[in-house]
């Protein structure tokens, strides 16, 4: 017969003793870290999910903290957010500590148990991504670090980037626009407190990089697309005069990276039938579901609704998914008149090839 490791009772026992290690730990740590902090910084103290919702603590934490000389708001309670603890009940606990004027994050966010539906009723002050986005496949960190960090930030947190032990790491924070880093490329733990501005050098050279790949890439970028800007403006002043859309567009379809020429109507619906370019994609079965864009609807699109506001003027989309090309595209439009009606001419660009030529340039 198998028998629990621990009664029910032992359990609770278990539970209450680290409860009562955990707030041991924090009034040690306010202790030892009052007589050396600076003014004007933040002490971070973590704290563990059920210390963290026990009713009361915030405000009894907030009393020590007075106690050992600072003010709450000089604190950052780091609590993990796990699977295990009801997300209302870190709500809760999240607000208590706020009105007694901690800052409150969130660590390890991205790890298993966390997700963005948990985390968004928290409303943390700050949140700290899990080594393990820092620590993903290539590709996969530099496409989704941005985009999450740029979620984060309109829910109105600050973002820091754990485990920073590279300048490669440090590129890949700084490019995805978080607001603090923390890792080992910094220093190692040390009772003693880090010299200011020691990681400055670190700083300056990776925006430094980042300016001049910027630079560079809008250099490339502009250089390669302005063939394919000039072929369609005087693809699009041939629409106007009356030509044949084919003949309009023969030049702009055999330039390599064109996957297709489209034709839209004042409303955003196909105004003329799309034609093929030389870098057009072989329909595959598994999408036949959506190949026929004919019913669709174009005018919510951004290139769509600028060229219309800026009709004569080649406007340039920030790359993106078609689900016209099945592909990663550029879209340059132009808004002009054809036999007395405003219509949007446009050419999709495969954009990876653009960034293979960008790359044998650079």
């Amino acid at each position: 017969m198998n028998l629990p490791l621990f009664a029910p009772e032992s359990m609770n026992t278990i539970g209450c003793f680290s409860v009562a290690l955990d707030r041991d730990s924090h009034l040690t740590h306010l202790r030892n870290a009052t007589p050396i902090l600076p003014d004007a910084q933040w002490l971070f103290i973590n704290i563990n999910p059920s210390t963290f919702t026990d009713a009361g603590y915030a405000a009894r934490l907030a009393e020590l903290t007075r106690e050992a000389g600072l003010a709450p708001e000089r604190l950052v309670i780091e609590v993990l957010e796990s699977g295990g603890t009801d997300v209302a009940d870190l709500a809760r606990a999240t607000r208590a500590f706020r009105a007694q004027g901690f800052l409150v994050a969130v660590d390890d966010f991205g790890a298993v148990h966390s997700n963005i539906d948990r985390l968004l009723p928290l409303k943390p002050d700050i949140v700290k991504l899990d080594r393990s986005l820092v620590r993903a496949q290539v590709q996969l960190r530099d496409a989704l670090m941005p985009k999450l960090v740029d979620l984060l930030h309109e829910s109105g947190m600050f973002v820091v980037a754990e485990d920073i032990e590279s300048s490669d790491d440090l590129m890949l924070a700084a490019r995805s626009n978080v607001d603090f880093v923390q890792g080992w490329l910094f220093g190692k733990p040390s009772p003693n407190l880090a010299q200011r501005g020691l990681a400055m050098p670190l700083f300056e050279h990776v925006f430094d990089t980042l300016a001049q790949n910027r630079s560079t890439e809008r250099f490339a970028s502009d250089l390669l697309l302005m063939p394919y800007r000039s072929n369609l403006s005087q693809a699009v002043r041939r629409l106007a005069a009356g030509a044949d859309a084919e003949v309009a567009c023969a030049e702009l379809l055999a330039m390599p990276c064109t996957m297709s020429c489209f034709f839209l109507d004042h409303g955003g619906r196909k105004y003329l039938p799309a034609l093929p370019g030389a870098s057009a994609k072989t329909p595959r079965e598994r999408f036949a579901p959506i190949a026929d864009s004919a019913s669709g609807r174009w005018d919510n699109h951004p290139y769509f609704v600028e060229a219309q506001a800026k009709p004569q003027e080649v406007i340039v989309s920030v790359p993106y998914f078609s689900v016209t090309g099945l592909s990663l595209c550029v879209t340059l439009t132009i808004a002009t008149q054809r036999a007395g009606r405003t219509i949007v001419a446009g050419a999709d660009l495969d954009w990876r090839r653009l960034i293979d030529a960008a790359a044998m340039i650079l």
